[in-house]
């Protein structure tokens, strides 16, 4: 793994290999710069407003999954801030996405909308279950927080695994499916 210092940056061989094959697969439709872009705005939106919070970025890893952001803040953050702070990517996302389909660039609309889309998921490494997980730690114990935020994760992540199964059987596509596994062991991993 290549690591730079200052904020730390984790380039895994995978994250290589995920962007060579999206290059060879796109055939010129423009897929992987456009989706490149809107994964970045996702994580400007983050540091964004993180900043904003008082935090700065204490590492930035990418992987075959995607990228991870971890900030350093002077004083932690209410449950409340961390929201923002999580949903500031989606966010980021959609306004994106609607700019750009009242412009009538749809493939970077669809795009975006789809990268802020699938990180308001209520699964936990995912802005939107993070954001479900601070809403209810903000009001109930956080062990019942943990445990209906699983549970919703867990609902969620099932469906996902039962459709990746169909479109992999049924038009042998296996990216869904493979999403939800990787989600599947994100969220139950000890």
């Amino acid at each position: 793994m290549w690591i730079c210092e200052r904020p730390r940056l984790e380039i895994s061989p995978g994250f290589l290999l995920l962007l060579a094959a999206l290059f060879w697969l796109d055939d010129g439709v423009g897929l992987l710069p456009w989706g490149l872009l809107a994964c970045a705005i996702h994580e400007l939106g983050h540091v964004f407003a993180a900043r904003m919070m008082g935090g700065g970025v204490e590492r930035l890893s990418l992987t075959a999954i995607g990228a991870e952001l971890s900030f350093d803040y002077l004083r932690p953050l209410s449950y409340g801030r961390d929201s923002l702070v999580a949903l500031a990517g989606p966010a980021a996302n959609l306004i994106t996405g609607a700019f750009a389909m009242g412009m009538r660039w749809y493939l970077p609309a669809a795009l975006s909308l789809g990268v802020g889309a699938f990180n308001l998921l209520p699964v936990r490494p995912l802005d939107g279950g993070r954001a479900l997980y601070d809403m209810l730690a903000g009001t109930l114990d956080a062990d019942w927080a943990e445990r209906i935020s699983t549970a919703a994760a867990g609902c969620v992540v099932g469906v996902l695994v039962g459709a990746g199964a169909v479109a992999a059987a049924k038009f042998a596509n296996v990216t869904l499916l493979l999403t939800a596994l990787w989600l599947l062991v994100k969220t139950f991993r000890a």
